[in-house]
Order: structure tokens, then sequence, then C-alpha cells
């Protein structure tokens, strides 16, 4: 029980279990975007606390999750948590300062929630982007080489039309075939975040995308693989009951005192049969092992 705490305790808590999650869920990440994901999500959290209470919230956040402290010092966007609220010529000032350490994203971001304030942000025609190495090497480009804006807005229409069908079709593929026991389960709606985050929607964070993302691209995964897992599955299962061997094991035990041996087995055969080698049986135990084999791959108990 929490009703005990204070109200910057309860919001401290609350903040560091979503950044430890940050933190599992980007530990092969580079650090520098993993901490970039880490002062969003606190940033975003800070919005409806007074300026001049931010620090105390904060010293609570850090007693919490000790890490932030190694973040806010190695931050240079750290938030002003002072007192004092700063004017609109030292906010400038210090935007102008803290652009050139901005992924494109970022700036992106905060020029149109620049314009959706009447603070007019054009780009000109010719407009480039510059990408992060990661991102570059993943393009097989230079890391020094832009990105024209008018050719990425176009291929990023073209990919959120993949992304958008991949993630629906997926996870509705996935409550057919595990309707019985969907133990891997969405976590939002991609479609309904996308917007508002390209808007420029500060309660929609790029690590919460992400995690959308990769959560679908792994059951994604799990399935293709599953599929291959499944027919091996399905056949060793299908022998344990209908196997020439097993069920000449069977006729011998429950044959009568002068009943032929081959009469026996025929009658289990029918026996078998009719409970394991129905259309609706056979269907069954495919999709079963669909499922299991997709749960084991997803949830990384054996290489996928």
């Amino acid at each position: 029980m929490e009703s005990h705490l204070s109200e910057e305790a309860r919001w401290a808590a609350g903040l560091a279990s979503r950044l430890r999650l940050i933190q599992a869920n980007f530990a092969d990440d580079p650090s520098s975007v993993r901490q970039g994901y880490i002062i969003e999500e606190i940033e975003r959290a800070l919005k409806p606390i007074s300026p001049t209470r931010r620090k105390v919230y904060l010293d609570s956040l850090a007693e919490r999750f000790p890490a932030w402290e190694g973040v806010r010092s190695a931050s240079q966007s750290d938030v002003q948590v002072g007192a004092t609220p700063l004017t609109p010529e030292e906010l400038v000032e210090r935007l102008v300062q803290l652009a050139p350490t901005l992924s494109p994203e970022a700036r992106a971001a905060y020029a149109g929630q620049l314009q959706a304030a009447g603070l007019s942000v054009t780009e000109p025609a010719n407009a480039a982007v510059k990408l992060s190495p990661e991102v570059a090497k993943k393009l097989g480009l230079p890391a020094e080489k832009p990105l024209q804006l008018e050719r990425a807005v176009k291929l990023l229409v073209v990919t959120l039309d993949l992304t958008l069908a991949l993630d629906q079709l997926a996870w509705a593929l996935w409550k057919q075939l595990a309707a019985a026991r969907p133990t891997i389960r969405k976590e939002g709606e991609f479609n309904r975040l996308a917007g508002p985050y390209l808007s420029g929607d500060g309660e929609v964070s790029t690590a919460q995308l992400t995690q959308l993302v990769e959560r679908t691209r792994r059951l994604i995964s799990a399935m293709l693989n599953a599929v291959g897992r499944a027919g091996p599955a399905y056949a060793k299962e299908y022998m344990r009951y209908m196997s020439p061997e097993q069920i000449q094991e069977w006729g011998s035990m429950e044959k009568g005192t002068f009943e032929p041996l081959e009469k026996a087995c025929w009658r289990k055969f029918l026996q078998q049969a009719k409970e394991h080698a129905s259309e609706a049986a056979i269907e069954h135990e495919i999709q079963e092992a669909i499922v299991k084999a997709t749960e084991t791959i997803f949830q990384g108990r054996v290489a996928g």
C-alpha cells in the first residue's frame, strides 16, 4: 500500500518503475540512446509539476532510482528545476545551445511544437536530416551523408503502411490461434500513438513506440519460427498414438484369449483414429503445436 507516501514519493515510485523498464528493454542499446529515453520520460512526467516543486520531486526520484543521478550529471539537456522560471530570452538561448545535441527526431518534434504555438518554423525545399551513426549503418550509408527530408517523409508513409498492416495482422492471427489461452498480450495500439507522436505530443515518448514495435516484431518472428518447429512437434505427438509399434503393443495388451492379434490391433487402430486422426483433431493438434512453439520462442526459452 502506498497511501501513506507523500505525493512526490508516489510520483517518484511510479516513474522509477517505468525507468527501470526502459533500462531493461534497451539494455543492448548505446548508453546515450538509453539516457535519451530516460530523460525524455522524466521530462514528460515533470510537465504537470510546478517549476518551484520539481527539485523536491527529482530528489525523491533519486532515492528510488539512483541511476538518475548519473544520467542527470552526464546529460546537457537536464531540465531546469530552480525556483525561478527562465525568461523567454533565456529559454531561446538554452534551446539554441542544446540544438546541436538533439537527435533529428527530437528537433523535428520540437519544431512542430513551436509551429503549433504560432512560432513559424519552415524547412527549405532541399532540407536534409542528419542521421545518427547507428541508423546510417542500418541503411548502408556513410555516417556523414544526410537524408533528403521530402524523401524521408515519403518513405515514412510507406513504412507506416507496412508496420500498421503487420501489427494488426500479427495480433489478430495470434488472437485466433491462442484464443483459449492468450499468454502473450498486446500492450498498446501503435496506430493510436504514431499520429500523436509524429505531431509532437509530449505524452507519447519514443520509448513507448519502440517497445510496442519491438513486441510486435518478437511476435511475428516467434510465429514464423514456430511454423518450422510445429511440424516435427506434431509428428512426434501423432506417433505416440498412431505408430504401428504402439498400436501392436496396445493390441497385444487388450486382445481376448482366443482373439487374433491382427483383429485386436485393427480395433485399437480404429479407436485411436477416431480420437486423433479426424480432421478436427489434426487441425487442433497442429494449432496447439504452433501456439506452444510461439510462446517458447517469444519468451526466449530457446534460440529464436
